[in-house]
């Protein structure tokens, strides 16, 4: 099996960070965002690469009065307030005038007309599944209205990305039982273990700075495909491989280190055909959006590279379930017609 390039984007708007950031002072970001979409799109289609776009639920209504017609039936109940995105907007409402930052169902749409381009599933609040809640359904809850939701695009959630990369064994499970078939987990280092807000050390924060840079701890970026692992009752485990920094106007040399670190991966993985799995926010690139997609158009012509020397392909997470659930996939959802239906 030739080597395999993967990318998988958390595409969130202002649900990703309602406990971090002021909403007014992101509008810029939000609006370059939203137009650096098709613009994605575009590079996507021109170098034949697959993304999932695991996208929040919550983006795929038009406006608060939709939004309010999709709630989950069961809603978390946080310690700590601010990870409840229902809490937030009942504070601060989601009004026309700041559609921009947490409605998208054009960008959406667009998403779903271009090949090779997965829909996939962000959970629908952006729900948090390290942080601390009593209530026993709320994830479930939360994924059959991101199911919901997404009803209007004819789009089935088979994918998912945690928010913030905060994975439990039983949300992973519950992941299943909505059919979800393929989750991205973290990379292998110590430094990328899942942990709640607020828990990662300085040391945790240093090495994973650094890694962005230079080889730290020993840790291999790419995998054989054969590390993935068929476990019945739960959704296939696809690990990232490399967060894709943002442009940053304050060195032009750590953004050219950045860049070669990644190219170099990429080579690696096309040379010894194993996957690469590369991932971060289309919000980051809001801030600088033309040096952000100088730096992907890169990044896709050294996928291009190895594609013509190494024979390298492009999936979506989607396509990792067709690979190794295709036969079963198709039996499960036979039996959820047949169940429908009775």
């Amino acid at each position: 099996m030739q080597g395999i390039f993967t990318i998988s984007l958390d595409f969130e708007l202002h649900w990703g960070v309602l406990d971090k950031r002021d909403r007014q002072a992101r509008e810029a970001c939000y609006k370059n965002t939203l137009r650096a979409v098709p613009q994605m799109l575009e590079l996507f289609a021109k170098y034949d690469v697959h993304v999932t776009w695991a996208t929040v639920g919550s983006l795929f209504a038009d406006n608060e009065q939709e939004w309010k017609t999709l709630l989950p039936a069961v809603e978390p109940n946080f310690a700590e307030e601010k990870h409840s995105a229902y809490i937030w907007a009942q504070k601060n409402g989601l009004q026309s005038q700041y559609r921009w930052a947490h409605f998208a169902p054009e960008e959406v749409a667009m998403i779903m007309k271009y090949p090779g381009q997965e829909l996939a599933s962000h959970t629908f609040s952006h729900y948090y599944c390290l942080e601390q809640q009593s209530e026993k359904m709320a994830f479930d809850a939360d994924l059959k209205a991101a199911v919901k939701a997404a009803k209007k695009f004819n789009a089935p959630m088979r994918s998912l990305v945690f928010p913030r990369n905060q994975i439990n064994p039983q949300c992973i499970k519950t992941c299943y039982e909505n059919g979800i078939l393929a989750v991205r987990t973290n990379p292998s280092g110590w430094y990328w273990k899942p942990v709640a807000d607020g828990g990662a050390t300085w040391l945790r924060r240093a090495f994973r700075t650094a890694d962005a840079y230079i080889q730290v701890g020993g840790v291999r970026t790419s995998y054989p495909l054969s590390d993935i692992k068929v476990i019945p009752g739960e959704p296939l485990r696809l690990p990232a491989s490399r967060f894709l920094r943002p442009w940053s106007p304050q060195s032009e040399l750590a953004n050219k280190m950045r860049l070669r670190r990644s190219c170099q991966e990429i080579r690696i993985a096309a040379k010894r055909n194993e996957v690469y799995h590369l991932w971060w926010h289309p919000e980051n690139f809001g801030d600088y959006p033309e040096q952000n997609l100088q730096s992907l158009e890169v990044v896709l012509q050294q996928y291009k590279k190895c594609k013509e020397m190494y024979g390298m392909t492009s999936w979506n997470m989607g396509e990792y379930v067709d690979h190794f659930l295709g036969k079963q996939t198709e039996s499960r959802e036979v039996r959820k017609a047949e169940k429908i239906s009775q």
